[in-house]
């Protein structure tokens, strides 16, 4: 199981961070004074309007955009990155696409297939590798996309909405494998979401972005007691008045 967040030390530390897209003089930031750490084996939700930068905030982390103003601390190592589309390639099989990730990690080939057979057993698709994209239901294409995801073997995983696209009885069957994988690998967890009882029923912690500018204005920290139905609900309800209210705030 992952260390308490407040007995492990912070592998991901924002300060200040900023972002404008197009000239800073003249272009309102999408993201304004962050401050913000996340703990070795934590999961965080992201949580906010449309727009409001969590996506952005994602891609600095991973080191697809350049912050405009801060400072930034990641692992050396880089991080891996889930985006909502499963992005398999449909010539290769949920194996392939798992080995391949491998490959371009520096796996040596003898190992490839081993590596891959025991993450498709970690996302119960033990019997599905030899199955190409099309054969595979939305739920499974997904799987296969976190095990691609955990190939990399970063020790922190950003997940951009993945089951946004998925049906409810299919997402909520994914959260349990989610939680599942998080405790056995013990990996850091950023997970951006719009979808206020999904940020509850998964993250540790959920911080709630403003609209444009983005920035964290409100956190809620969430133990096994208040992830109980009645708590949980009460909480999400919670959420949602807190999101309306910066929502309402910019209409």
């Amino acid at each position: 199981m992952p260390k308490k967040p407040n007995s492990a030390r912070a592998v991901v530390i924002l300060e200040n961070l900023a972002k404008t897209f197009g000239d800073p003089g003249t272009n309102k930031p999408v993201l304004e004074d962050v401050d913000l750490k996340i703990a070795q084996g934590e999961f965080v939700a992201l949580l906010g309007a449309s727009g409001c930068g969590k996506s952005t905030l994602l891609n600095l982390i991973a080191g697809l955009e350049e912050p405009t103003a801060g400072s930034m601390e990641i692992p050396a190592e880089g991080v891996a990155f889930m985006f909502q589309d499963a992005t398999l390639f449909p010539w290769l099989t949920a194996r392939g696409n798992i080995e391949l990730a491998l490959k371009l990690r520096g796996v040596p080939q003898p190992e490839r297939g081993q590596r891959a057979d025991e993450l498709l057993k970690l996302v119960h698709l033990q019997s599905s590798g030899d199955k190409r994209p099309h054969e595979l239901s939305g739920g499974m294409r997904q799987r296969v996309a976190l095990a691609r995801s955990l190939a990399q073997d970063k020790h922190v995983l950003l997940m951009d909405e993945p089951f946004a696209a998925l049906d409810a009885i299919t997402r909520d069957l994914l959260h349990e494998e989610l939680e599942r994988i998080w405790r056995h690998t013990g990996r850091t967890i950023i997970f951006v979401t719009h979808n206020v009882r999904e940020a509850v029923r998964l993250g540790q912690r959920v911080l709630l972005l403003s609209s444009r500018p983005g920035k964290v204005i409100r956190e809620w920290r969430i133990d096994a007691e208040q992830k109980k139905p009645e708590q949980a609900a009460v909480l999400a309800n919670e959420m949602t008045a807190a999101l309306r209210q910066e929502i309402s705030r910019h209409v």
